[in-house]
């Protein structure tokens, strides 16, 4: 395919702005395979052309042939009508499969969510990065298109969402759950908040669910939320009794029961936004991003200077990355925006190993350890070692090895972009919780769903109540005191909110291998000296296994 000349500049702009990037990120020369032996154990995508990005089409072309074979969208080309829809919820309306049941579960929580554009605002602003993506996905599983909801009631849409149950990403995987589906978790990345393989797997087990339950599509949801052999048990206890099996009529945890009607709830919002009032922006029937093979590790700041986005936005995109490299070991490749990846991989194929991770040539001390380095570092001795290759051997004194010379530290946890989950602290009708009260007796005396009351508590579904304890139960429209002046809707139906100073949650935290309070600090967005006011803290020494006590803003929910 023929470059045009707006491409061939976009490659030029792009590598020049990589070069002024790299000019500052390293205090010293990168070394290159022919003057440095310990060269990166990291391949390159392919051979860097060598021609000039603006030499005579023949090159072009073949660099252009080099480029789109690192660009590999996560779905097919277009093919069906449905490609001729401008907005992605029209296209979410017409593949709409499960049962508009009626019930008066459903019509509390079309109550309660309708009366919260401001969230659900929030969310689709969020979800306009990956909605497309999942709603392509479920088409061509031939799945229910509602399930394109199913980010919404789980996290908001919001790839950093952790919640109490330490369950991730915007499927909100638990570690067992996504071990069981092949999602990698490590020091480097967390799977679960990546949008494609998180996609992937929440798919595969909600289709092996749909299997496991005989076709059953709202069965096979109530698993998802609280494991298929509670939903198995259920039926069984009732078919011993001789009563209805399907969902409605099982006797399942009260978050289930809240959690289906609520997707069928959103799922009846988003098919008639204007029966309630509401009005959602649309969001492009089009790829946002597209999947660029890089061939090794990468520095994430190298890549948003190349693209020109900011770094948190290409953070948004790939959410799974806990530092600001990626895993040495793979997957080699990053999402960027659809429109410029044509432009990156070209850009990203003609550059070396050391150019994608900018490194730098470090002399060992008399008496330096490996683990000393890595150590004040905050890198894994794993790390210096794949990028060192076998030269790592010849480690003594007065020897060099190859370090990261960019700053690879742990990103912001729970990184928000524009928002948060279903809102917590605002402003409220509360309601007082009486001696053996749970959530889901509260649940059924307000009308708010068990899996509403928790979220907008900061609590556990199951959590023990106390009695005294004032939880809130409606949030209201809007705030009384700012009157008038910030009520009314924005364009795309946003409507402005007061919230309320939130008392902050208290946070456990089990301290790992490597970890040290500067870290640690980072990771929470906290001081050091916080985390040892609120720890008792005289020294910096940190023991593997220590649990450290944090208090964070319950406006946040911190990942990674």
């Amino acid at each position: 395919m023929m470059r045009t000349a707006r491409q061939r500049l976009l490659g030029r702009t792009l590598a020049s702005a990589l070069l002024l990037v790299l000019a500052g990120c390293a205090t010293t020369p990168s070394p290159s395979a022919k003057d440095w032996p310990m060269v990166p154990a990291v391949p390159s995508a392919t051979p860097a052309p060598k021609a000039a990005i603006d030499q005579a089409t023949t090159e072009a072309a073949a660099i252009d042939a080099a480029s789109e074979a690192l660009v590999s969208l996560p779905i097919p080309p277009e093919t069906s009508p449905m490609a001729d829809l401008q907005n992605v919820f029209d296209r979410i309306r017409l593949g709409y499969a499960l049962p508009d049941v009626a019930d008066a579960s459903i019509d509390r929580s079309v109550k309660f969510f309708a009366g919260k554009p401001d969230f659900l605002d929030r969310t689709f602003e969020r979800g306009e990065r990956y909605l497309y993506y999942v709603t392509r996905e479920l088409e061509t599983r031939h799945m229910p298109l509602e399930l394109a909801m199913l980010p919404v009631i789980e996290s908001a849409y919001n790839p950093y969402a952790f919640s109490r149950a330490r369950a991730a990403g915007i499927w909100q995987f638990i570690a067992p759950t996504a071990t069981r589906h092949q999602v990698r978790v490590n020091w480097w990345q967390d799977g679960r908040r990546d949008i494609v393989d998180s996609t992937r797997a929440a798919l595969d087990y909600l289709s092996e669910l749909n299997v496991m339950f005989d076709g059953d599509w709202l069965l096979a949801i109530a698993a998802y939320n609280c494991g298929e052999m509670n939903v198995q048990r259920a039926i069984a206890s009732n078919k011993a009794q001789h009563k209805p099996t399907d969902f409605w009529h099982l006797k399942l945890p009260g978050e289930t029961k809240g959690y289906v009607p609520a997707l069928l709830a959103m799922a009846r919002i988003v098919a008639n936004p204007d029966a309630y009032g509401l009005e959602f922006a649309p969001i492009a029937n089009k790829p946002f991003f597209a999947q660029v093979e890089v061939g090794g590790q990468l520095d994430l700041r190298v890549a948003a200077a190349i693209l020109g986005i900011s770094e948190d936005e290409l953070h948004a995109l790939n959410p799974a990355f806990n530092r600001w490299a990626t895993d040495p070991e793979g997957p080699h490749h990053v999402l960027v925006p659809a429109e410029s990846a044509s432009a990156f991989a070209e850009t990203i194929a003609s550059m070396t190993p050391e150019q994608r991770l900018p490194i730098e040539r470090y002399v060992i001390a008399p008496g330096e350890t490996l683990q000393k380095i890595a150590d004040e570092r905050e890198i894994p001795v794993a790390t210096i070692k794949a990028l060192n290759g076998s030269a790592i051997e010849l480690f003594k004194a007065g020897n060099e090895i190859l370090l990261p010379a960019m700053d690879i530290s742990p990103l912001r946890a729970g990184l928000v972009i524009e928002g948060e989950l279903p809102p917590r602290g605002h402003r409220g009708h509360g309601y007082v919780v009486h001696k053996g009260e749970t959530l889901a007796s509260i649940s059924k005396r307000t009308g708010v769903p068990v899996a509403e009351l928790a979220r907008l508590n900061g609590l556990a579904a199951k959590a023990r109540l106390h009695p005294g304890t004032h939880l809130i139960t409606e949030v209201q429209e809007r705030a009384r005191a700012e009157g008038k002046a910030h009520a009314g809707r924005s364009k795309g139906g946003k409507v402005a909110h007061a919230a309320a100073p939130a008392e902050p949650r208290r946070v456990s935290y089990v301290v790992k291998t490597g970890d040290t309070l500067h870290a640690i600090s980072r990771k929470f967005a906290v001081s050091v000296d916080k985390l040892k006011e609120w720890n008792q803290l005289s020294g910096s020494d940190l023991r593997k296994g220590q649990k450290l006590v944090l208090y964070l803003g319950r406006e946040q929910d911190y990942g990674g």
